[in-house]
Protein backbone atom coordinates (compact mmCIF):
# COMPACT_ATOMS: atom_id res chain seq x y z
CA UNK A 1 0.00 0.00 0.00
CA UNK A 2 1.11 3.31 -0.88
CA UNK A 3 1.23 5.68 1.50
CA UNK A 4 0.37 9.75 0.41
CA UNK A 5 1.25 12.06 3.36
CA UNK A 6 -0.02 15.75 3.13
CA UNK A 7 1.64 18.95 3.90
CA UNK A 8 -0.76 21.40 2.34
CA UNK A 9 -2.46 23.33 4.44
CA UNK A 10 -5.46 23.37 2.82
CA UNK A 11 -6.13 19.95 1.39
CA UNK A 12 -9.64 18.77 3.00
CA UNK A 13 -10.42 21.71 3.96
CA UNK A 14 -14.09 22.07 2.30
CA UNK A 15 -14.52 18.39 1.43
CA UNK A 16 -13.47 15.18 2.02
CA UNK A 17 -13.86 14.11 -1.19
CA UNK A 18 -10.12 13.97 -2.68
CA UNK A 19 -9.24 11.74 0.75
CA UNK A 20 -11.91 9.16 0.19
CA UNK A 21 -10.94 8.90 -3.71
CA UNK A 22 -7.27 8.35 -2.32
CA UNK A 23 -8.67 5.75 0.39
CA UNK A 24 -10.59 4.11 -2.18
CA UNK A 25 -7.75 3.08 -4.45
CA UNK A 26 -6.19 1.42 -2.09
CA UNK A 27 -3.46 4.10 -0.64
CA UNK A 28 -3.19 5.42 3.15
CA UNK A 29 -3.36 9.08 4.15
CA UNK A 30 -1.21 10.56 6.44
CA UNK A 31 -2.53 13.95 6.80
CA UNK A 32 -0.71 17.10 7.84
CA UNK A 33 0.15 16.59 11.41
CA UNK A 34 -0.36 20.02 12.23
CA UNK A 35 -3.98 20.07 11.04
CA UNK A 36 -4.64 23.13 8.75
CA UNK A 37 -1.05 24.85 8.83
CA UNK A 38 1.43 26.04 6.29
CA UNK A 39 4.27 23.58 7.14
CA UNK A 40 8.35 24.54 7.05
CA UNK A 41 10.74 22.27 5.77
CA UNK A 42 11.91 21.49 9.11
CA UNK A 43 8.08 20.58 10.28
CA UNK A 44 7.80 17.93 7.41
CA UNK A 45 11.10 16.39 7.74
CA UNK A 46 9.67 14.02 10.82
CA UNK A 47 6.59 12.72 8.87
CA UNK A 48 8.69 12.11 5.56
CA UNK A 49 9.96 8.81 6.00
CA UNK A 50 7.30 6.32 4.84
CA UNK A 51 6.11 8.96 2.01
CA UNK A 52 5.57 7.51 -1.41
CA UNK A 53 3.55 10.65 -2.46
CA UNK A 54 3.50 13.71 -1.48
CA UNK A 55 0.88 16.55 -2.47
CA UNK A 56 1.64 20.03 -1.09
CA UNK A 57 0.78 23.93 -1.67
CA UNK A 58 3.17 26.09 -1.60
CA UNK A 59 5.35 25.01 1.37
CA UNK A 60 8.78 24.45 0.44
CA UNK A 61 9.57 21.22 -0.66
CA UNK A 62 13.40 21.31 -0.31
CA UNK A 63 16.17 18.72 -1.33
CA UNK A 64 16.47 18.08 2.17
CA UNK A 65 12.75 17.10 2.18
CA UNK A 66 13.20 15.10 -0.44
CA UNK A 67 15.81 13.23 1.16
CA UNK A 68 13.82 12.57 3.97
CA UNK A 69 11.45 10.44 2.41
CA UNK A 70 13.46 7.47 0.86
CA UNK A 71 10.38 5.62 -1.12
CA UNK A 72 9.08 9.35 -2.65
CA UNK A 73 8.10 8.45 -5.98
CA UNK A 74 5.27 11.93 -6.90
CA UNK A 75 5.38 15.30 -5.08
CA UNK A 76 1.47 16.45 -6.55
CA UNK A 77 1.38 20.37 -6.51
CA UNK A 78 -2.00 22.08 -5.59
CA UNK A 79 -1.53 24.78 -8.06
CA UNK A 80 0.56 25.77 -11.61
CA UNK A 81 3.53 27.22 -10.07
CA UNK A 82 6.88 24.72 -8.74
CA UNK A 83 9.10 27.09 -7.75
CA UNK A 84 8.17 26.10 -4.09
CA UNK A 85 9.52 22.75 -5.09
CA UNK A 86 13.24 21.50 -6.20
CA UNK A 87 12.31 20.26 -9.78
CA UNK A 88 15.95 19.86 -10.62
CA UNK A 89 16.56 17.41 -7.75
CA UNK A 90 13.63 15.85 -7.99
CA UNK A 91 13.85 15.26 -11.67
CA UNK A 92 17.51 13.72 -10.41
CA UNK A 93 15.76 11.41 -7.91
CA UNK A 94 13.69 10.09 -10.49
CA UNK A 95 11.04 12.20 -8.87
CA UNK A 96 7.54 13.33 -11.07
CA UNK A 97 6.00 16.43 -9.79
CA UNK A 98 2.30 17.03 -10.47
CA UNK A 99 0.87 20.45 -10.94
CA UNK A 100 -3.58 21.25 -11.06
CA UNK A 101 -3.55 22.43 -14.72
CA UNK A 102 -6.87 23.25 -16.09
CA UNK A 103 -8.61 23.83 -12.96
CA UNK A 104 -6.85 27.30 -11.17
CA UNK A 105 -7.06 29.59 -14.25
CA UNK A 106 -10.41 30.85 -13.62
CA UNK A 107 -10.58 32.13 -10.36
CA UNK A 108 -6.80 33.95 -10.67
CA UNK A 109 -8.77 35.29 -14.15
CA UNK A 110 -11.66 36.47 -12.15
CA UNK A 111 -9.17 38.00 -10.02
CA UNK A 112 -7.44 39.84 -12.37
CA UNK A 113 -10.56 41.01 -13.56
CA UNK A 114 -12.18 42.58 -10.33
CA UNK A 115 -8.60 44.35 -9.78
CA UNK A 116 -9.33 46.24 -13.32
CA UNK A 117 -12.36 46.54 -12.42
CA UNK A 118 -11.86 47.90 -9.02
CA UNK A 119 -9.58 50.66 -10.56
CA UNK A 120 -11.97 51.63 -13.21
CA UNK A 121 -15.15 52.15 -11.13
CA UNK A 122 -13.65 53.06 -7.46
CA UNK A 123 -16.37 50.92 -5.87
CA UNK A 124 -14.55 50.30 -2.60
CA UNK A 125 -13.91 54.17 -2.45
CA UNK A 126 -17.70 54.96 -3.28
CA UNK A 127 -18.43 52.62 -0.76
CA UNK A 128 -16.69 53.88 1.89
CA UNK A 129 -17.82 57.58 1.57
CA UNK A 130 -21.13 56.45 1.58
CA UNK A 131 -20.48 54.31 5.04
CA UNK A 132 -18.95 57.68 6.15
CA UNK A 133 -22.64 59.27 5.21
CA UNK A 134 -21.26 61.34 2.41
CA UNK A 135 -22.69 61.92 -0.66
CA UNK A 136 -19.59 62.17 -2.78
CA UNK A 137 -19.36 60.88 -6.66
CA UNK A 138 -15.88 60.35 -8.01
CA UNK A 139 -15.36 60.51 -11.71
CA UNK A 140 -14.77 56.58 -12.45
CA UNK A 141 -13.26 55.09 -16.33
CA UNK A 142 -15.11 53.08 -18.42
CA UNK A 143 -13.17 49.33 -18.96
CA UNK A 144 -14.67 48.86 -22.10
CA UNK A 145 -12.01 50.78 -24.97
CA UNK A 146 -9.18 49.98 -22.70
CA UNK A 147 -6.15 48.08 -23.76
CA UNK A 148 -5.25 45.14 -21.84
CA UNK A 149 -1.46 44.64 -22.14
CA UNK A 150 -0.31 40.70 -20.98
CA UNK A 151 2.58 39.46 -20.22
CA UNK A 152 3.07 35.52 -20.73
CA UNK A 153 0.13 34.06 -22.59
CA UNK A 154 -0.27 31.05 -20.69
CA UNK A 155 -3.82 29.33 -19.86
CA UNK A 156 -4.54 31.93 -16.89
CA UNK A 157 -3.37 34.47 -18.98
CA UNK A 158 -5.83 33.11 -21.85
CA UNK A 159 -8.71 33.44 -19.56
CA UNK A 160 -7.89 36.81 -18.71
CA UNK A 161 -7.92 37.58 -22.21
CA UNK A 162 -11.29 35.80 -22.30
CA UNK A 163 -12.75 38.04 -19.74
CA UNK A 164 -11.91 41.11 -20.88
CA UNK A 165 -12.55 40.69 -24.36
CA UNK A 166 -16.22 40.15 -23.03
CA UNK A 167 -15.64 43.22 -21.57
CA UNK A 168 -14.98 45.28 -24.61
CA UNK A 169 -11.48 45.61 -23.86
CA UNK A 170 -8.62 45.44 -26.45
CA UNK A 171 -6.11 42.37 -25.90
CA UNK A 172 -2.09 42.60 -26.59
CA UNK A 173 0.00 40.21 -25.25
CA UNK A 174 3.67 39.30 -25.76
CA UNK A 175 5.12 35.84 -25.06
CA UNK A 176 8.41 33.90 -26.87
CA UNK A 177 5.27 31.91 -28.54
CA UNK A 178 1.96 33.28 -31.02
CA UNK A 179 -1.00 32.46 -29.38
CA UNK A 180 -3.31 31.83 -32.49
CA UNK A 181 -6.22 30.88 -30.72
CA UNK A 182 -6.55 33.98 -28.43
CA UNK A 183 -5.48 35.75 -31.89
CA UNK A 184 -8.91 34.35 -33.57
CA UNK A 185 -10.76 34.64 -30.89
CA UNK A 186 -10.29 38.00 -28.77
CA UNK A 187 -8.47 39.42 -31.63
CA UNK A 188 -5.35 39.42 -29.39
CA UNK A 189 -2.04 40.96 -30.94
CA UNK A 190 1.41 40.05 -30.28
CA UNK A 191 3.79 42.80 -29.37
CA UNK A 192 7.30 43.52 -28.46
CA UNK A 193 7.07 44.12 -24.36
CA UNK A 194 8.27 48.09 -25.50
CA UNK A 195 5.31 48.53 -27.52
CA UNK A 196 3.31 46.53 -25.10
CA UNK A 197 3.47 48.58 -21.68
CA UNK A 198 3.49 51.79 -23.86
CA UNK A 199 0.37 51.24 -25.13
CA UNK A 200 -1.53 49.61 -22.45
CA UNK A 201 -4.04 51.09 -20.07
CA UNK A 202 -3.61 47.77 -17.68
CA UNK A 203 -0.41 45.50 -17.66
CA UNK A 204 -0.92 41.91 -16.03
CA UNK A 205 1.88 39.85 -15.69
CA UNK A 206 1.62 35.70 -16.17
CA UNK A 207 5.14 34.77 -16.27
CA UNK A 208 6.54 31.84 -14.18
CA UNK A 209 8.81 32.16 -11.94
CA UNK A 210 12.91 31.07 -13.41
CA UNK A 211 16.33 32.67 -13.30
CA UNK A 212 14.88 34.50 -17.00
CA UNK A 213 12.28 36.40 -14.96
CA UNK A 214 13.55 37.43 -11.51
CA UNK A 215 13.08 40.44 -11.89
CA UNK A 216 11.74 41.11 -14.98
CA UNK A 217 9.62 43.94 -14.07
CA UNK A 218 11.95 46.47 -13.32
CA UNK A 219 12.28 50.41 -13.52
CA UNK A 220 13.38 50.69 -16.82
CA UNK A 221 10.00 48.76 -18.01
CA UNK A 222 8.04 50.46 -14.96
CA UNK A 223 8.95 53.60 -17.07
CA UNK A 224 8.11 52.90 -20.37
CA UNK A 225 4.23 52.49 -19.02
CA UNK A 226 1.62 55.14 -19.33
CA UNK A 227 1.29 57.36 -16.53
CA UNK A 228 -2.40 56.28 -16.37
CA UNK A 229 -1.99 53.09 -16.61
CA UNK A 230 -1.35 50.05 -13.49
CA UNK A 231 0.12 46.95 -13.30
CA UNK A 232 -1.16 43.86 -11.86
CA UNK A 233 0.79 41.02 -10.39
CA UNK A 234 -1.17 37.88 -9.62
CA UNK A 235 1.86 35.01 -11.18
CA UNK A 236 4.85 35.29 -8.73
CA UNK A 237 6.11 38.00 -6.08
CA UNK A 238 9.83 37.55 -7.70
CA UNK A 239 8.82 38.66 -11.36
CA UNK A 240 8.29 42.33 -10.08
CA UNK A 241 11.13 44.28 -8.69
CA UNK A 242 9.22 45.95 -5.35
CA UNK A 243 11.84 48.35 -4.93
CA UNK A 244 11.49 49.77 -8.59
CA UNK A 245 7.79 48.94 -8.35
CA UNK A 246 7.37 51.77 -5.39
CA UNK A 247 10.00 54.30 -6.80
CA UNK A 248 8.21 54.21 -9.59
CA UNK A 249 4.70 54.60 -8.53
CA UNK A 250 6.28 57.56 -5.77
CA UNK A 251 7.20 59.48 -9.09
CA UNK A 252 3.55 58.71 -10.53
CA UNK A 253 5.49 56.81 -13.60
CA UNK A 254 2.25 54.81 -13.60
CA UNK A 255 -1.49 55.21 -11.76
CA UNK A 256 -1.27 52.21 -9.20
CA UNK A 257 -0.54 48.42 -8.62
CA UNK A 258 -2.44 45.34 -8.02
CA UNK A 259 -0.56 42.83 -6.00
CA UNK A 260 -1.61 39.43 -4.80
CA UNK A 261 2.00 37.66 -5.06
CA UNK A 262 4.72 38.30 -2.90
CA UNK A 263 8.86 37.44 -3.11
CA UNK A 264 8.35 36.25 0.83
CA UNK A 265 5.06 35.02 1.76
CA UNK A 266 3.52 35.18 4.34
CA UNK A 267 4.15 38.81 3.80
CA UNK A 268 2.58 41.22 6.85
CA UNK A 269 4.83 44.29 6.06
CA UNK A 270 4.90 44.61 2.81
CA UNK A 271 6.92 48.03 1.41
CA UNK A 272 3.43 49.19 -0.14
CA UNK A 273 1.67 49.35 2.79
CA UNK A 274 -0.25 52.72 3.41
CA UNK A 275 -0.17 53.36 -0.30
CA UNK A 276 -3.63 54.13 -1.97
CA UNK A 277 -2.86 53.65 -5.14
CA UNK A 278 -1.53 50.18 -4.32
CA UNK A 279 -4.45 46.96 -3.54
CA UNK A 280 -2.93 44.19 -1.46
CA UNK A 281 -4.23 40.75 -1.34
CA UNK A 282 -2.44 37.67 0.09
CA UNK A 283 -2.26 35.27 -3.03
CA UNK A 284 -5.59 34.69 -3.03
CA UNK A 285 -6.18 33.89 -6.66
CA UNK A 286 -7.07 30.05 -5.94
CA UNK A 287 -9.14 31.02 -3.23
CA UNK A 288 -12.33 30.00 -3.80
CA UNK A 289 -14.24 26.89 -1.75
CA UNK A 290 -15.39 25.35 -5.31
CA UNK A 291 -11.91 25.55 -6.47
CA UNK A 292 -10.25 24.31 -3.54
CA UNK A 293 -12.40 21.13 -3.48
CA UNK A 294 -11.58 20.90 -7.38
CA UNK A 295 -7.55 20.90 -7.02
CA UNK A 296 -7.87 18.39 -4.37
CA UNK A 297 -9.29 16.00 -6.26
CA UNK A 298 -7.04 17.21 -9.43
CA UNK A 299 -4.07 16.54 -6.92
CA UNK A 300 -5.09 12.92 -5.65
CA UNK A 301 -5.99 11.59 -9.16
CA UNK A 302 -2.52 12.87 -10.38
CA UNK A 303 -1.32 10.65 -8.00
CA UNK A 304 -3.55 7.79 -8.50
CA UNK A 305 -2.78 8.34 -12.55
CA UNK A 306 0.90 7.81 -11.76
CA UNK A 307 0.82 4.76 -9.70
CA UNK A 308 -1.39 2.89 -12.12
CA UNK A 309 0.48 3.18 -14.71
Amino acid sequence: MYNVLITSEYFGKFSGEAKQLLLANGFSVTDNPYGHKFLTPEEIIPYAKHADALICDLEKITREVIDSAPNLKIISRRGVGTDSVDVAYAEKKNIAVARTLGVVEPPVAELVMAYILEFSRRISVLNQSMHAGRWERCQCHSVNGKTLGIVGMGKIAYEVARRAHSFGMHILYTDTVRNERAEAEFGAQQKPVCELLEESDFVTLHLPLTENTANYMDYGKLCKMKQSAYLINAARGGVVNCADLKRALCENKLSGAAIDVFEKEPETNSSFRGMENVILTPHVGTFTEEIFVKMDVAAAENIISFFQK
